[in-house]
């Protein structure tokens, strides 16, 4: 016998339970749905809008371009931040190509144009002091570290601002008149007025991680299509790199890609390039694309953790590099380049110069002096504040970095010097310093030097005998040493002035 068939009041509550339990299964199918839908109106959009622009502007052609690209020779329009054919940034050969300075006299309009400040970034340390010596509201800040013009018209020409910089950042000029650099002739392959020697990275005029990165690639790239088909020579390595940071890491890994005979030279530690910078956060606008190793794109990182990347990517790639070895010299000799260092003596046939713009700092010689707390150069000073500060020297960079260091606020800045006055800096940041002195801005160490460095603590003596502890948290270390300049200039190679 059957049983029953349920009632209608069953059949209605059985049904309203399904419903029920369906809702949040029928809300994941409805999301589903409705993102597929966006998505592909979405889609036909983007694609009507590129192809709109794809109709509308023809390619470029070599009477409307400025330039061909110097990496694939395509044709680029101007004022183009990439290449549409190969994605290059353009930016890379700002400096390269930039017409070098001559010494005509400003004319016309220039020479009755009011004067007005132009600042250096990269000299400029972003202490603030053109700001508050500046008579005018408004006409400069301090923006990303970094001095701004930003009110031009505000300007009435006073030079208040470039007096009282420390780090001579400022000039003041006329009319259009634009910033010039000295920089080593190279062309846009990266090739110097000496055949055969490349410069790449921070000493051809650009500064960025990513920029030093591509341009250790490409320089390679065309050492290597150059001597492919060259016969071999034994006992000759293909290419010797001075440095190891950012360009020179990259030069070296491009150059096992291609399985080129390489040989890498470091001056100093592993990533001496990257030692020197504040251990606080860098940042990476977009991904870098490192050879051997892939896409690296770390948005805000500490200094120590770009180190450990760097010798991660060392490690994974296998790649050689001798550290602690510097190059003395580099000479041409039976048509190949004979490279001398403190080590030995290396035969090759292309140079790859990435050293840097700091050249050979020279160092205390003290324990501690490994720590990443000591550095050899101010590249920000705001991003130094509430801290216990020492800067060892007497020259002009090291008054510079105390007077900017101690604008920052909470700063406690010490200045160590091994002399009684401060003999060897310019009158007037002397004259800034014993005003920073005599508000406490800086305290001074006269007849000192340092003889130990811990995380916490620097001990210092002081007129021979006497020892003192101060405490720390950053060293800096200015005082002196070898720049490249000279030692290019040694090798042949031309330094320029270029208006960019």
């Amino acid at each position: 016998m059957y049983p029953s068939p349920p009632s209608h009041t069953a059949y209605r509550s059985i049904f309203l339970t399904c419903v029920q339990d369906f809702e949040p299964m029928e809300t994941f199918i409805t999301f589903i749905l409705s993102s597929a839908i966006i998505a592909f109106f979405l889609r036909n959009y983007l694609k009507s809008i590129a192809d709109g622009n794809s109709q509308n502007t023809p390619s470029p052609t070599p009477t409307s371009m400025t330039r061909n690209c110097p990496k694939c020779g395509s044709p680029v329009r101007k004022g183009a931040a990439f290449c549409d054919h190969c994605g290059i940034p353009m930016k890379m050969w700002e400096i390269k190509s930039a017409a070098a300075k001559t010494t005509d006299a400003p004319t016309g309009e220039d020479a009755e144009a009011r004067i007005h400040p132009l600042i250096n970034a990269s000299m400029c340390v972003g202490c603030g002091s053109c700001v508050d010596a500046c008579p005018e509201d408004g006409v400069l800040d301090v923006i990303g570290g970094k001095a701004q013009v930003i009110n031009l018209p505000a300007c009435m020409g006073h030079g208040s601002c470039a007096d009282v910089c420390p780090t001579s950042a400022i000039v003041l000029v006329k009319g259009d008149q634009v910033r010039t650099v000295e920089v080593p002739q190279i062309d846009e392959k990266f090739e110097t007025n000496v055949r055969g020697i490349y410069i790449v990275g921070e000493l051809g005029g650009m500064a960025l991680i990513k920029n030093a990165v591509n341009e250790g690639k490409l320089a390679i790239d065309h050492i290597y299509e150059e001597i492919k088909g060259e016969v071999k020579t034994p006992g000759v390595t293909d290419v010797a790199i001075i440095g190891a940071g950012p360009a020179g890491l990259s030069a070296s890994l491009t150059a096992k890609q291609y399985g080129l005979s390489y040989i890498t030279l470091e001056q100093g530690e592993l990533a001496s390039t990257i030692r020197q910078y504040p251990r606080h956060k860098l940042v990476m606008a977009e991904p870098i694309e490192i050879p051997m190793y892939g896409s690296l794109w770390m948005n805000e990182a500490e200094k120590e953790t770009l180190l450990e990347v760097w010798e991660t990517i060392i490690r994974n790639t296998e790649v050689e590099i001798r550290t602690n070895e510097r190059v003395t010299n580099v000479m041409r000799e039976n048509g190949y380049f004979m490279v001398r260092s403190t080590k030995g003596e290396y035969k090759a046939r292309r140079v790859v110069l990435a050293v840097g713009k700091r050249g050979t700092p020279r160092k205390l010689g003290v324990p501690g002096e490994e720590l990443s707390k000591v550095v050899y150069k101010l590249i920000e000073a705001e991003s130094y504040v509430s801290s216990y500060i020492l800067i060892v020297g007497g020259g002009d960079s090291a008054l510079e970095a105390a007077i900017g260091l101690s604008k920052q606020p909470g700063n406690t800045v010490y200045l160590s010097y091994r002399g009684s006055e401060f003999r060897r800096a310019k009158a007037r940041n002397v004259e800034r310093i014993q005003q920073a002195i005599e508000s406490g801005a800086v305290i001074p160490l006269l007849n000192s030097q340092v003889t130990e460095i811990t995380a916490k603590e620097v001990t210092l003596t002081i007129n021979g005998n006497e020892t003192k502890k101060i405490p720390n948290d950053y060293v800096f270390v200015m005082i002196g040493g070898e720049p490249p300049t000279a030692f290019l200039q040694k090798l042949g190679v031309e330094i320029v002035t270029k208006v960019v």
